[in-house]
């Protein structure tokens, strides 16, 4: 008889995430899946992009304003779909239409809110389903709001993704906030997601954040990002989220 295997001796993997543009018609967020033995060379490798273009705090979408640090953005980005195209990482996306949501159905709820369930979607039908089965799954989102009631919801999470997927017990071992300038992954998910939610949502950029998100959808190999990746996509996936 064949054994389960311990554990404690599955393979990790970690997503790295974040969310832009909840105030806007389209909420877009997602990040990298990355696995345990990885995590390490990926983060020296962000390390060493900052410090090389002088850049002292973080790669931040909100703070970019090109001039001598465009190079150091355009690296990242295409270090990040580099990754992506030689499956070394995954990137996962979730776009959704805020702007037909209510946000205050109930009491106490508002954007925040709806983004926290659209990290449990993006958990549950992406993370569990692709990584339930075979690996420890480890899920770190940037700090604030719209991350702290998914944060406490990994009991419920692990629970939907057994009955839905069959994986593993309790496959989903952690969900915890995290700093982005702390954490590199946590960096390239932000400027990519940022990109992609200034397209989705026509933002006309007369600054050079307009010239970045272009760059990112042409290092992305796609001409939009108004439709799904294929069903069959497991390192690159954008879902349009329709339901609430």
């Amino acid at each position: 008889m064949h054994l389960p295997e311990p554990s404690n001796q599955l393979p990790h993997l970690t997503f790295f995430g974040d969310a832009s543009s909840l105030e806007a018609d389209y909420m877009v967020a997602g990040g990298f899946a990355i696995a345990g033995n990885r995590i390490t060379e990926i983060e020296d490798h962000i390390a060493t992009l900052r410090d090389d273009a002088g850049i002292r705090s973080e790669f931040h979408w909100s703070s970019y304003r090109g001039g001598r640090k465009r190079k150091a953005y355009e690296a990242l980005i295409d270090y990040g779909f580099d990754l992506v195209n030689k499956r070394k990482a995954a990137l996962h996306i979730i776009v959704t239409p805020f702007k037909g949501y209510n946000h205050k159905a109930k009491e106490n709820e508002n954007r925040d809110t709806s983004v926290n369930r659209m990290y449990y979607q993006l958990c549950l039908h992406r993370l569990a389903q692709f990584y339930g089965a075979k690996r420890a799954i480890h899920v770190r989102l940037d700090e604030g709001n719209d991350s702290s009631d998914i944060c406490t919801m990994r009991n419920q999470l692990c629970a939907a993704a057994y009955g839905t997927y069959r994986t593993r017990p309790n496959c989903v071992r952690s969900i915890e906030p995290v700093r982005s300038e702390h954490v590199g992954a946590v960096q390239m998910a932000d400027v990519i997601i940022g990109a992609i939610a200034a397209k989705q949502n026509e933002v006309k950029h007369t600054s050079p954040k307009g010239d970045l998100a272009d760059y990112v959808l042409r290092a992305s190999g796609r001409t939009s990002w108004s439709t799904n990746t294929l069903k069959s996509a497991r390192f690159f996936t954008v879902w349009h989220f329709k339901g609430k």
